[in-house]
Order: C-alpha cells, then structure tokens, then sequence
C-alpha cells in the first residue's frame, strides 16, 4: 500500500508576487525520495529550493513576475569539453568546403549562416515570450 504524506514548514520567506507566507512543503511517499519545494499560501507558485520555478500562481501579479523573470538573461553552464568539440568540428567542416568548393563556396554558406541565426534567434524569442 502506498501511503503518502505532505509536511508543511515556515521558510520565513514572504511571496514578492502576492506578499502570502512561502511554505517549504515536503511530499513523503512510501518507497520514494522525499520532493521538497517552496510554495506561497497565498497565490499557489511552486519553487524548487534553488530558485526555478515549477508552478505558476494563478494571480496576474504571478504571470507579470514570470515575464519579467524571463526577459532576464539565463545564466548557462557551458562544458568546455562541447565547447572544444563544436569549435574543432566547426573548423574541420569549414576547411572541407574550403578544400573541395574554393573560397567562393564560403560567399555562399555566409548569408545562409546569417538566416539560420535570425530565425534561430527568432525561435528563441518566441519561446521565451510564450509564443508557443
């Protein structure tokens, strides 16, 4: 039989999106690692204990913080290993089309790199304003 358990505690934080007391909630289910994350008594938000976000409040305040939170630049950890991977594979595919198509191949892969970017770009802008 699985039994399961939520333990509430004071994290002595206060919600920025509505001002209600944040709780560290606990979920305990047999058999399983116990899941702890804050959530707001009052709007509902979910976080995990490093910051991001699980749940969305169902307040307007809650979707305005979010946006904002969104427009912030993303902090990413880069592994040096893939960076010198894509880095070298980048140069050994460019000096391919050197070597078989001349340099005038490279005038043509240039505005092609150009609109993959953009509409790359675009994607990305789209997916952080919730587009799609």
């Amino acid at each position: 039989m699985i039994e399961t358990e939520t333990i509430w505690n004071d994290s002595g934080y206060d919600c920025d999106h509505c001002g209600g007391q944040i709780l560290e909630r606990t979920d305990l289910e047999t058999g399983q690692p116990a899941q702890v994350c804050l959530q707001c008594q009052g709007c509902g938000c979910q976080w995990q204990l490093d910051g991001e976000i699980i749940r969305i409040g169902n307040l307007t305040s809650c979707r305005r913080s979010q946006r904002v939170r969104s427009t912030e630049p993303a902090q990413t950890n880069i592994n040096p290993f893939q960076l010198r991977l894509i880095v070298v594979a980048s140069l050994l595919f460019l000096g391919a089309i050197v070597f078989f198509g001349g340099l005038t191949a490279i005038r043509f892969l240039v505005p092609i790199a150009i609109a993959v970017f953009v509409f790359w770009r675009l994607y990305q802008l789209g997916k952080e304003r919730m587009w799609w």
